[in-house]
């Protein structure tokens, strides 16, 4: 079974995660594979970014554990941990989509040791790293320093995850860095693992299938400001300067790369300055998704496609038209398609869910039992909380997407009109049609309860949901 093993490498690499789980909910197909790994590198255990990405990986898993295998619908895509997708009988990784750091509860002049070197190496230890780079505390990441996150990074080689990563990586498996270049972890860490990955001289498990491993990357570039403040450790105004190094180095050190993906926007509102920590919590963005479709155009590559190829793919995305409200029109032709139905299908069953379905009596929610499960179900409380939580629900997402300068904003969220959701396409009504009204759906949903064959009242349920949303899309939106 073909796996994606997914490296999401600091604050960006949590948040493009974020966006491709919620595109795999929508039930957006990704090719090429069975199963998708992520594994997240950030030694900040606190980042706000990463643990809502976490909890909605936890709960989106949950989700397709109930659900089974399928060729389509809503959470098709099997999203595991790493410690799942083998029988780990020395119990060495844990049960997490998080890389374990152990916790670094010391500065970076006590990780080096700095007080026990010879006076010769305090001097090198001197001229490479600032005084403020020694006294950062690690506990909250590299704060913007790619020199210190190469240095600490390195652990991750020699680290359990590693290895049962590597013990269980197979043939045809591919590999996918997720970083930005202008920050600490993600500038550091990408081209760190790509080279341990692809040492020949590696010491780790199944090298040869590393080594010829397809491999890709979407490598961020500058596409938010943090606001200017004395004392504060991370400048923006440098993230230009430190992109221009890091493609200097990538130019000639990313030897085994398979596809190499570029985005960028220009920097908009600045964010609040969280060098990390609970406090660094930034909106979803129209970039985050962009990288995550990135994974999605390389997982439609095929093997031979790849290798037929001279040398590495280089990829960069443009809008049809330089717009700050983004919606579907906007797109090209194929973003469109592969996005617009999925996305529009999961708004229509997260505001049928919120509005109707704890009310609903009709013939499907007796048949399922829908108001007692809703109550006592472990699983339907998890689907509410994928849907609706303000902290990473789909709703949250959505509406986070819509908030910045260059906002991704294809839906009207504050109408509760099916009709009028779809910016710039409403769907026509008249005296013979109601085009996407309740009773619409609700009819459908009795129709289509009594053709779905499955005695677990939770799977029919999502079933049900994306076959009506599906029939609804096709009905009456038609395209966008």
């Amino acid at each position: 079974m073909a796996k994606l093993f997914l490296f999401g490498i600091g604050g960006t690499g949590s948040r493009v995660v974020r966006s491709l789980t919620m595109l795999l909910a929508a039930g957006v197909d990704l090719p090429n594979c069975q199963q998708v790994v992520p594994i997240i590198i950030d030694p900040d255990a606190q980042n706000a970014d990463m643990n809502r990405t976490v909890q909605l990986l936890q709960t989106y898993q949950q989700i397709h554990k109930r659900m089974g295998p399928r060729e389509e619908g809503f959470f098709k895509t099997d999203i595991s941990t790493l410690s799942s997708i083998s029988q780990d009988v020395n119990g060495s990784v844990k049960d997490t989509f998080v890389f374990d750091f152990g916790g670094i509860n010391r500065s970076f002049r006590d990780y080096l040791g700095y007080n026990n070197l010879p006076v010769e190496s305090k001097a090198l230890v001197e001229a490479l790293f600032t005084q403020d780079n020694l006294e950062s505390p690690l506990t909250i990441g590299f704060r913007g320093s790619p020199n210190v996150g190469s240095v600490v990074l390195n652990r991750i080689v020699e680290s359990p995850e590693m290895r049962f990563f590597a013990d269980n990586f197979q043939q045809d498996d591919r590999v996918f860095f997720i970083s930005s270049i202008f920050g600490g972890t993600g500038a550091s860490g990408f081209p760190l693992l790509l080279k341990n990955l692809k040492d020949p001289n590696t010491r780790l498990s199944n090298a040869r299938y590393l080594r010829d491993a397809l491999t890709g990357a979407v490598t961020v570039m500058p596409y938010f400001a943090l606001q200017s403040e004395d004392n504060q450790v991370i400048d923006s105004n440098n993230f230009l300067t430190k992109t221009k190094a890091a493609l200097g180095y990538y130019e000639n050190h990313l030897q085994g790369l398979d596809a190499l993906y570029y985005l960028a926007d220009t920097p908009d509102t600045p964010y609040d300055n969280q060098p990390g920590g609970t406090g660094q919590r930034n909106k979803a963005h129209i970039i985050e998704l962009l990288a995550a479709l990135s994974i999605v155009d390389f997982m439609s590559y095929s093997a031979a496609d790849i290798r037929s190829n001279n040398g590495p793919l280089f990829h960069e995305f443009g809008l049809e038209t330089d717009t700050p409200d983004v919606q579907f029109q906007h797109l090209p032709t194929e973003t469109k398609e592969q996005v617009a139905q999925h996305l529009t299908q999961l708004l229509y069953f997260s505001r049928y869910h919120k509005q109707h379905m704890g009310t609903d009596e009709a013939p499907y929610a007796k048949n399922l039992n829908l108001q007692y499960a809703q109550k006592n179900e472990p699983i339907f409380r998890q689907l509410e909380q994928f849907l609706h939580s303000p902290d990473f629900g789909v709703d949250a997402w959505l509406t986070e997407l819509s908030q910045n300068r260059r906002s991704f904003r294809p839906f009207d969220l504050n109408t509760d009109d099916f009709n009028l959701m779809i910016q710039g396409k409403p769907i026509e009504t008249g005296f013979f049609s109601k085009g996407i009204s309740r009773n619409y759906l609700l009819d459908a949903l009795n129709t289509r309860e009594k053709k779905v064959q499955d005695a677990d009242n939770f799977r029919k349920l999502i079933t049900l949901m994306y076959d009506v949303t599906d029939e609804a899309f096709k009905d009456k939106v038609k395209v966008v």
